[in-house]
């Protein structure tokens, strides 16, 4: 899919189910805030009141991203999620949106988040994740491979929850929605 392409494309998930929930969701940032996986700048209209350090590699979607900055104190680094160019605790709160379904190492990529936040900070996610009824999780892994090639390199059928807690972020809350196949949520860094 083309970066320019995915705003129009996503734009009926976006109006009836996740812009809602990024709203909310992102309600919760404090702090220093840095959002890793950036991709088309989707979040960027809840920045307002916050210095926000994006990261996207990907290049056509930094520049739809930088696009919807406006005002907004947004700056764009070009770095992958996996190898953050940033010190250890530098960040009061890390957003994750729709992102580590298309990061090649989820697990690296969450050690990273957990490295550049402070002792106690915030991870805010909201992804799809692996469907705990047996017969949608036998669906989500014979769609991923198709699925991949049109979404970006998206995998349904990633267990990000578990990646999540094996990396040792405390739930605070967290919320299903979209027929449990969505999360949005707050975690704690406990060093």
């Amino acid at each position: 899919m083309k970066a320019y392409l995915y705003d129009k494309l996503m734009s009926r998930v976006e109006k009836k189910i996740l812009h809602k929930e990024r709203g909310i969701l992102l309600k919760n940032i404090e702090g220093k805030v840095i959002e890793l996986g950036a991709g088309t700048g989707v979040n960027f209209e809840f920045y307002s009141k916050y210095k926000i350090t994006a990261v996207e590699p990907d290049e056509s979607l930094s520049i739809e991203a930088e696009k919807k900055i406006g005002e907004k104190n947004i700056e764009i680094i070009s770095a992958t999620a996996e190898d953050l160019p940033f010190g250890d605790n530098t960040f009061d709160t890390v957003v994750i949106t729709l992102a580590l379904c298309t990061i090649s190492n989820p697990d690296k990529t969450l050690k990273e988040a957990k490295r550049v936040c402070k002792p106690d900070g915030k991870l805010l996610i909201l992804e799809h994740i692996k469907n705990e009824k047996k017969f949608l999780f036998f669906l989500q892994n014979i769609l991923t491979p198709v699925w991949k090639t049109f979404a970006m390199g998206c995998h349904l059928n990633r267990d990000t929850l578990y990646t999540i807690k094996v990396n040792n972020f405390e739930k605070i809350s967290l919320k299903y929605f979209f027929g449990n196949n969505f999360i949005a949520g707050i975690f704690k860094n406990i060093k």
